[in-house]
């Protein structure tokens, strides 16, 4: 395990949103496809509000404004998503708005377990 990305043209991540969170607007240059784990909630994309729950399924095209919202006061709501950012930074063309709105922490190094 490297704390990188899944593969070397996609990665997958999971996202908690606490009761009541709602994320900051943003938008970045990659793609991706979310899969509702549990709660609900809505995201809204561009001037459409998308309302989940357990077991959906939605995509968030590439440059688009958006915003995760979990409507619940007392129940976590978990994304999980598979993006485009590797290939997308590889040929040079990853951008966030705002900036660093995503990458502003680095994935924790998981130690080697020796057998």
């Amino acid at each position: 395990m490297t704390g990188g990305y899944t593969l070397r043209t996609l990665s997958c991540w999971i996202q908690l949103l606490r009761p009541g969170e709602h994320t900051k607007k943003h938008r970045h240059t990659s793609s991706a496809a979310y899969f509702v784990v549990g709660g609900e909630g809505a995201s809204i994309v561009g001037d459409k509000t998308l309302q989940w729950s357990k077991h959906d399924s939605f995509a968030l095209p590439n440059w688009a404004w958006h915003e995760h919202i979990n409507r619940s006061k007392s129940e976590e709501a978990i994304l999980f998503s598979v993006n485009d950012i590797p290939i997308v930074e590889a040929f040079g063309l990853y951008r966030e708005e705002p900036e660093n709105s995503l990458h502003t922490t680095q994935a924790p190094q998981v130690p080697e377990v020796s057998s």
